[in-house]
């Protein structure tokens, strides 16, 4: 992917915190197997010097990421999302019809799970999860919803909708019939799942903060196609 444009991606900026609208297709921070693999970190570094991670995205998701400036807001951070008081909304599109217009998801999941190293269902050794569903629109085929999720798994969202039979559109891996066909090769790569929004409070001032990055162009054209807008 070419080089980010941060004027372009920049949310919020201030002396504690970087907050970025991340493309799909980026690797939030460094690869475990190879670092020298692209990444929104390595990049943002070379502006601000030493950031930290306080929170990661999938690769193909898209949306708000915040980054610390300092150890002391990275600490505080870490502290509000380890005692679940930041709210975090996420906008899908999925494949299915559901008929109830909101649902919370209470399945345990396993990291790294199966062969292909997914996030499974498991109610034996799985970590306790939580998601809560909120349908915004549906037709017959496709619903675009709401999503908050309480705790943080990694792949936590694409496991429970999968798991209760609502893949995201473009998510191959938890669903091979979520593979996107009859479209431009753009929209075949796209995936439909986008950090909304973050509220939380600010590390120094305690300031309730909330901040929104707008939905990626393919995300609203499939809307559009799907006359969900």
């Amino acid at each position: 992917m070419s080089e980010i444009i941060l004027k372009e991606i920049l949310l919020y900026e201030d002396d504690d915190l970087l907050v970025i609208n991340k493309p799909s297709g980026i690797l939030s921070i460094e690869d475990g197997f190879d670092r020298n693999k692209y990444n929104l970190r390595s990049a943002l570094k070379k502006t601000y010097g030493n950031i930290w991670t306080v929170h990661r995205l999938d690769k193909d998701t898209s949306g708000v990421i915040i980054f610390a400036k300092n150890q002391e807001s990275h600490r505080q951070l870490n502290l509000s999302f380890s005692n679940r008081i930041i709210e975090k909304n996420y906008r899908s599109i999925v494949i299915g019809f559901p008929f109830w217009d909101s649902i919370e998801i209470k399945l345990p999941l396993k990291i790294n799970g199966d062969r292909k190293h997914r996030t499974i269902f498991d109610p034996t050794y799985g970590k306790p999860a939580f998601t809560r569903i909120v349908k915004i629109i549906n037709n017959d085929q496709f619903a675009y919803m709401d999503v908050f999720p309480t705790t943080g798994l990694t792949h936590q969202i694409r496991a429970h909708l999968s798991t209760i039979g609502f893949p995201i559109l473009g998510d191959s891996l938890y669903w091979r019939c979520c593979e996107i066909i009859n479209y431009s090769e753009s929209e075949r790569l796209a995936f439909f799942l986008h950090a909304r929004s973050i509220k939380f409070y600010h590390p120094s001032s305690k300031e309730l903060m909330l901040i929104s990055a707008p939905l990626p162009y393919l995300f609203s054209e499939m809307l559009k196609k799907l006359k969900f807008l």
